[in-house]
């Protein structure tokens, strides 16, 4: 379970990357246009998906989170995604040096509405990571909306292509 979990990790990483490195390429592009709404509502979902996996990788570390974190919406693209990349990267290295039973284990949180859950880990960063997906799809429709229209698929199933591909070149 641990080396599915871990690679599904490493395309959220992978995915988080694909998706940053194509906003690097807007930042700040028609700043006082009419779209600067969607480039803020944008904003706001990229900080989501940022609170979301720190929230989670908090509470996996036994941290209990009784609030959103502050982040930033004024922040440019690129200082957002270095905080999704940090934060992706941060969840591959803590799962990474988890054991096995780790992954059957359960965490006891308390979720924003002050709420105790226990859950098992292996759902909670399954769900972290869909939650990612979702919100990554919504980013990438706005984005579309808007006129940007060019990005390539990030769907986990070319992710695996290009690992394969990768492997095959390094033997």
């Amino acid at each position: 379970m641990k080396s599915i979990l871990v690679n599904y990790l490493r395309y959220n990483h992978w995915a988080n990357q694909k998706m940053c490195n194509y906003l690097s390429t807007i930042d700040y592009v028609e700043e006082n246009s009419s779209k600067q709404d969607e480039y803020f509502a944008i904003k706001n979902i990229m900080l989501h998906i940022a609170d979301g996996e720190q929230t989670w990788l908090s509470r996996l570390n036994g941290e209990n989170i009784p609030h959103m974190h502050n982040l930033d919406l004024n922040g440019s693209f690129k200082s957002i995604c270095h905080l999704i990349l940090n934060n992706s990267k941060l969840f591959i290295e803590f799962a990474d040096q988890k054991k096995d039973s780790f992954f059957k284990d359960n965490t006891e949180y308390i979720n924003l509405k002050g709420v105790n859950f226990k859950q098992n880990n292996a759902e909670i960063i399954l769900h972290c990571m869909n939650h990612s997906t979702f919100h990554r799809g919504q980013v990438i429709n706005m984005l579309r909306h808007v006129g940007y229209t060019d990005q390539s698929a990030s769907d986990f199933i070319m992710f695996l292509r290009e690992q394969e591909a990768e492997s095959s070149i390094e033997n």
